[in-house]
Parts: C-alpha cells; sequence; structure tokens
C-alpha cells in the first residue's frame, strides 16, 4: 500500500515538473519571438498549461494574448480567452472589472464570425446582472444568448442559457417565462443524453408547479425525476424526489400516500455518503414526520421529534429555513394542544423572522389571529385576520393568474415552439439529411394542425354543452331564490299577524271578560309561528340556493344549535332584527342577545360581522 502511495507522488511530481518545464521553456521562447502571429501561438499554448496548473500568472498572459489577437483581427479567438478573464475577475468579486472587460469585448461584436462569441459573452453579463439584482437585464441576456446559440447549433450552451434564465424568471415572479424556458432546457439536455441537468431542470420546474397548486403536474415530473434517479444510482436525488413527492401528496391532503414517501425517504437517507447532506436529510426528515403526525393528529409522537430536530440544528450550521420550520410545526403543534400562550409565542417568533415561505408566513397569521381571539385578544386578532386575508387575496389571485396564463399559452404557442425548437435541435445534432427534415417537418405540422382542428371541434361542443347547462342551472337558481323569498316573506307575515293579534287579544279580555273565551283566544295565539314544519320547508328551501352553507360552518369546527343555525340563515338573508324577531316569533331584545351569545360561543371580534367571522375561519 506504502509502495502504491509512493508511486502516486512520484508520477504527480514527474508530471507537475513536466508542467512547469514546459511552462517555462514557453516563456523562454516569447521572450526571444518578435513576430506577433509567432507570439500569438506560443500564448495560447502557454496560456492553456498556466489555466491547467492555475499557474499565478495566468492573468497577464491572458491579456496580452487578447490584445495581440485584436491586433491580428482573431477576434473570435480574443472573445473566448476574455471568458476567463471574465470569470477570475467575478469569483474574486472584482465586477466593476467584470463588466468593463464584458462592455470592451461586445463594443466589437460586429467583427466576431461566430454568432457563439457574442452568446458567450451575454452568458457573463447575464450572471453580472443577476449578481447585481437587476433581473429584467439579466433574463434579457440569457434569452439573447440562448436564441444566438441556437443559431450556431450549440446546444449545449443553448440548454445552459434557457435554465439561466429560468431561473431569473422565477427571482422576479413571471410563471409563464421561467416555465418555458425550464421546459425549453430540459428538451436540450435530454436530446444531449444529460440526464444529470435533465433531472436537476425537472426537479426546478416540478418546484415551480407546486408553489402555484399545479400539484398533478408536479408529482408527474417528481416520478420521472425518481424513476431516472434510480437509474443512475443518484442516491441524493433519489431522496430529494421522496421529499418532494411527500409533500405534493400532502398539499393534496392525501396523507396515506403521504406516509410512505415519507418512509421511503427515511430508508435512502441511509444510502448517501456525503455526511453533510446526510445531516440535512435527517433534519428535513424530522420535520416533515412533526408536520404528518400533527396533519393526522397523532400528537403523541410530535414531541419526540420536535427535540430530535433542535438537537440536531444544534449540532450542525442548519440555514434559517429549518429553524423556521422548527419554530411553525412547534406553534401548530402547541395549539392543537391547546397551550395557547405556547403557541403565540412560536408563531410571533416565526413571523419576525420573516421566512421567504409565502404560504408559511400566511398559514402563520391565520393561526396567531384564531389563538388571538381564544385568549380573547379580539383586536390583535381582527388586525392579523385581516393582514392574513388581504394577503391571501393577493397570493390567489397571484396564482390564478399564472393558471390562466399558463393554459392559455399552453397549446398555441408553446407546443409549437417546443416542437420546431426540438426539430432545430435534432438537425443540429444528428445532421440529418434535409428531405428526411423536410418530410418530417410537414408531418409534425399536419399532426399539429390536425390536433388544432380537433382541439376547435371539442371545445365547440364542450362550450355549446356547457351553455345549455349554464342556462338550465341560472333558471333553477332563481326560482329557489324566488322560493325562498316567497316563503320568508309568508313567514315574517305570519309574525306581523300573529303580533296584531296579540293586540287585539288584550283589548277583547277587557271587553268580553269571559275566562273561558279568552282563554281559547289566547290558545290560539300561542300556535308556533315557525314550527318544526316550517323550518323544515325553509330549510330545504335555504339549501337549495346556498347547498354548503351549513356542512361549510359544521366542517369548520362550529357546533350550532337548531336556534343558532336559524338566526345564521336569516342573517344569510339579509333580514334585520324586527324580521327575524317576526319570522322567529320572538322579542327585538331575544334576536339581539341571541346574536350576542353566538359571537362569544366562537370567539368572533367585536365590530365584525359575525357571518364574515365564520366564512374567513
Amino acid at each position: 500500500m506504502n509502495k502504491l502511495f509512493l508511486l502516486i507522488i512520484l508520477i504527480f511530481g514527474i508530471e507537475t515538473s513536466f508542467s512547469q518545464t514546459k511552462i517555462d521553456t514557453l516563456q523562454q521562447n516569447l521572450l526571444t519571438t518578435k513576430n506577433e502571429k509567432l507570439r500569438l501561438t506560443i500564448l495560447d499554448t502557454l496560456v492553456k498549461e498556466m489555466m491547467q496548473s492555475n499557474h499565478p500568472n495566468q492573468m497577464k498572459y491572458l491579456k496580452e494574448l487578447i490584445n495581440i489577437a485584436k491586433r491580428q483581427e482573431k477576434y473570435d479567438l480574443a472573445a473566448e480567452k476574455s471568458r476567463f478573464i471574465i470569470q477570475n475577475y467575478t469569483n474574486k468579486g472584482q465586477l466593476d472589472s467584470t463588466l468593463h472587460v464584458i462592455k470592451s469585448m461586445l463594443a466589437i461584436k460586429e467583427k466576431y464570425k461566430k454568432k457563439s462569441s457574442e452568446a458567450h459573452l451575454l452568458l457573463k453579463r447575464g450572471s453580472y446582472y443577476y449578481n447585481k439584482g437587476e433581473l429584467n437585464k439579466a433574463s434579457m441576456d440569457y434569452d439573447i444568448a440562448g436564441d444566438l446559440f441556437l443559431k450556431s447549433g450549440d446546444s449545449i450552451f443553448t440548454a445552459d442559457a434557457r435554465f439561466f434564465a429560468g431561473q431569473v424568471y422565477v427571482d422576479s415572479n413571471n410563471f409563464l417565462k421561467s416555465v418555458k424556458r425550464f421546459e425549453k432546457a430540459y428538451e436540450l439536455y435530454d436530446l444531449l443524453g444529460d440526464k444529470d441537468y435533465s433531472n436537476y431542470t425537472l426537479n426546478e420546474l416540478s418546484i415551480l408547479y407546486g408553489k402555484n397548486d399545479f400539484n398533478d403536474k408536479a408529482i408527474k415530473e417528481r416520478n420521472r425525476i425518481l424513476s431516472d434517479a434510480k437509474k443512475l444510482k443518484n442516491n441524493t436525488a433519489i431522496a430529494y424526489a421522496y421529499y418532494h413527492l411527500n409533500t405534493s401528496y400532502t398539499k393534496k391532503n392525501e396523507l396515506d400516500i403521504a406516509k410512505k414517501y415519507i418512509d421511503s425517504l427515511a430508508i435512502s437517507i441511509n444510502n448517501i455518503k456525503d455526511l453533510t447532506k446526510k445531516k440535512n436529510f435527517n433534519i428535513n426528515l424530522s420535520i416533515v414526520y412533526v408536520s404528518y403526525f400533527i396533519k393526522s393528529n397523532s400528537l403523541d409522537s410530535v414531541p419526540k421529534y420536535l427535540k430530535q430536530i433542535d438537537k440536531q440544528l444544534t449540532l450542525s450550521n442548519a440555514p434559517n429555513h429549518q429553524k423556521n420550520l422548527l419554530l411553525f410545526y412547534s406553534a401548530k403543534y402547541y395549539k392543537k394542544r391547546k397551550q395557547y400562550t405556547k403557541a403565540q409565542e412560536f408563531l410571533e417568533k416565526f413571523l419576525n423572522n420573516k421566512s421567504s415561505d409565502v404560504q408559511k408566513v400566511l398559514n402563520a397569521k391565520k393561526e396567531l389571529s384564531k389563538v388571538y381571539a381564544i385568549q380573547n385578544k379580539y383586536q390583535k386578532a381582527y388586525k392579523h385576520l385581516k393582514n392574513y386575508t388581504d394577503a391571501k387575496d393577493l397570493d390567489n389571485s397571484k396564482i390564478k393568474t399564472n393558471t390562466f396564463l399558463y393554459y392559455q399559452s399552453q397549446f398555441e404557442s408553446q407546443r409549437k415552439d417546443n416542437e420546431i425548437y426540438k426539430k432545430k435541435a435534432e438537425i443540429a445534432l444528428l445532421e440529418k439529411d434535409k428531405q428526411i427534415a423536410n418530410s418530417k417537418r410537414k408531418i409534425l405540422w399536419i399532426f399539429i394542425i390536425s390536433i388544432i382542428l380537433l382541439s376547435i371541434i371539442i371545445s365547440y361542443y364542450v362550450w355549446k354543452k356547457g351553455k345549455q347547462k349554464r342556462k338550465i342551472l341560472a333558471v333553477k337558481i332563481e326560482k329557489n331564490k324566488a322560493e325562498l323569498k316567497q316563503f320568508t316573506q309568508l313567514l315574517i307575515e305570519k309574525g306581523k299577524t300573529q303580533e296584531t293579534l296579540t293586540k287585539e287579544i288584550e283589548n277583547l279580555k277587557e271587553k268580553i271578560g269571559t275566562q273561558e273565551s279568552t282563554e281559547k283566544l289566547q290558545d290560539l295565539t300561542t300556535i308556533k309561528i315557525l314550527t318544526n314544519e316550517d323550518w323544515y320547508n325553509f330549510k330545504q328551501k335555504f339549501k337549495n340556493v346556498y347547498p354548503n352553507f351549513f356542512v361549510s360552518i359544521k366542517n369548520r369546527g362550529f357546533d350550532l344549535t337548531k336556534s343558532e343555525e336559524r338566526l345564521l340563515a336569516m342573517e344569510k338573508l339579509y333580514l334585520d332584527t324586527n324580521e327575524i324577531a317576526s319570522m322567529l316569533a320572538i322579542s327585538r331584545d331575544s334576536v339581539t342577545k341571541s346574536r350576542s351569545r353566538l359571537r362569544k360561543k366562537i370567539n368572533a371580534p367585536k365590530g365584525s360581522s359575525i357571518l364574515d367571522y365564520l366564512e374567513a375561519s
């Protein structure tokens, strides 16, 4: 074993010595050569050797090479070598120098013979703008670079440019463009057989789908990632796939399937050899177990994992994201345990940390509002509830917009562009015969036109059927509303009639005076206006108009009595206190007291509508 080690050192020493000797020889030749063409050839070889051995003087000779290349009108060579100077400045954080070199080289872009020369410089400038936070400029450079690489037939760099553009569009919240760029990058990586990068791109795409509630599409992509990762025996990629599949099924509330992926994640982590990644996955594993047990109400299993996460975070330099997740799920646990003070403490800490997870922040605001309300801190509860509803409306609006834009463009442009793009990539890579390519292109267009025509026919049929159904449904809804309004008015009139009758009886008591007669009349007036039969008929008509009203309230955990349900139904019809009193045959004070008792029972904040509070909870 020692002999082998010594042999390796000897070989390495010989190679290093040989490389250094070659560099020394080239430098000596350079000193004695005056002819610029010869100097350019020597410099080209010299900088390659220096970059390979990371020689400290490489920048000096790179700059000389570029200057001579420009004088000799070898502009593409100058552009190629300038990339290494640019990268050197970027690595050192000297971004002003980075931009200066890029600008000087782009100033002569008209002299480049290769389109890829300009494209490489735009890639570098895109990186510069991204580092400076100028996302619009960065995405523009990446897109133009991708187009230039595509024209020059550099498919691998085209894929890279599309991928970088996709990342920039994610950061600038342009969902549609980020999806398009990632999908184009994936197609090219897949054609080139670059499985690692194609899987990485699919992973970014699946995360993007998941964030915008395209859960089924996210699951489809993640299953493809898992399949490819297993073929490549990439244990880290397998673990990531299990982790993200659990996330997707949890969002769909399919907890049994989610649990299977959590258990698979636990097994796959053991196969990861990188200790840092292994520790990181173990923390995430504990977090997903906590999330699962809270959702499935297996609360006795939670403390063990919370302690485990806390210990794991102490032993490692964990990112803030994982620390925030510990605070968030600790709050969820204590709220379910009805330990509201602790839940409030963890939720406030989580929100103060300003997490980048928008969904978790929204959820935390909603939970904190409920915790405050339970503790009778109604002002704070109302404030956080309003913050939650405002932010939720904004987030839902963004997701709805993204969904609409995605489906609008899916067939008209994306599919068509992808097929043409894929065809060009295939021609560039495989150098197909023109006649075969033209034949395939014709078939492709026939196929696309056929799909378009079929889609138009199907869309028209679906639209026509839908229109008929909507018309029938609209008539039915209007009929149900009219019946409910008529029946409600009947009950109100019935109440008013009873009030009148009761007053007349009081007058008759004085005139008639006979106890037996007055008792009979009294019996008549005590007949219930809103009888069980009245309530049954009213409730059926109410459900015809608002079918999910009572079910929705019950599903939110509010256990209401029949009288409370009646009161809420009256509120939903926007009846005033007098009309409610008439319908229920009670006084205005009784209505007011009933409303007050209901507000206390559900912990609704003062000043807000009981109905609005229940529907927002």
